[in-house]
């Protein structure tokens, strides 16, 4: 990468996107039809949990639930979600695309970093008009995955092998997410951070270098 170049790592859910949520909070209501629970399914609620892994939605929500049925009903909402239910629901956030395309025009590379499983994320970056706007797509996976892990320190290990890979300065990593994981794992490498401030959902505190209500913001940067 060349000295003044610039690279810049997305959250995808809940920062360049917006509506997975609604889509996913209809999907516990259907789930809640077969499974017993006594946990109420608000949309609120979902966008209070927003950006943990299914598994850990279905351990909220359905508490009684075993591993066997939490892995039966994560199998039953990949196959909700591969028959186009979210087309529905979900649309880029505010200015996403054009902050995106300005970043590229400017010689800059956009990549996404998401939690989810690399089947999921790539068919919704397209169908949100992404796809030639993204250079590449890294997935840690853990949507989909009933163990526990830290996204903080699985971002963070896919960020240090990206600088590596880019040979990138100080400076030269910009990382942009809704999620106190997505700043963190920004901060534990070096990255400029920014936090992205979304109108309905609760505020994490972080220690964002800027936190933002409006994706434009980041074109300071370029």
């Amino acid at each position: 990468m060349t000295k003044n170049a610039k690279l810049f790592a997305w959250d995808f859910h809940g920062t360049l996107e917006e509506g997975v949520e609604v889509g996913f909070f209809e999907i516990l209501k259907q789930l809640k039809k077969e499974y017993k629970t006594n946990v109420k399914i608000t949309l609120s609620e979902v966008r209070k949990k927003y950006g943990i892994s299914v598994a850990d939605y279905l351990r909220y929500f359905f508490p009684q639930a075993n591993l066997s049925q939490i892995k039966a009903m994560m199998k039953k909402i990949a196959h909700i979600q591969n028959q186009d239910h979210l087309k529905r629901f979900v649309k880029a956030a505010p200015y996403a695309v054009e902050v995106l395309e300005k970043i590229k025009n400017a010689g800059f590379e956009n990549i996404v970093l998401s939690n989810s499983h690399p089947k999921h994320i790539k068919p919704l970056i397209a169908l949100v008009g992404m796809k030639d706007l993204v250079s590449e797509v890294y997935a840690v996976d853990r949507h989909y995955s009933h163990k526990k892990q830290n996204p903080t320190e699985e971002k963070a290990k896919i960020l240090r092998k990206i600088i590596k890979k880019e040979n990138l300065k100080k400076g030269q990593l910009v990382t942009i997410g809704d999620k106190a994981a997505d700043v963190n794992s920004g901060i534990a490498v070096g990255a400029v951070t920014y936090q992205y401030l979304r109108k309905g959902f609760p505020v994490e505190k972080t220690a964002a270098d800027y936190k933002i209500h409006d994706l434009r913001e980041i074109l300071r940067e370029i």
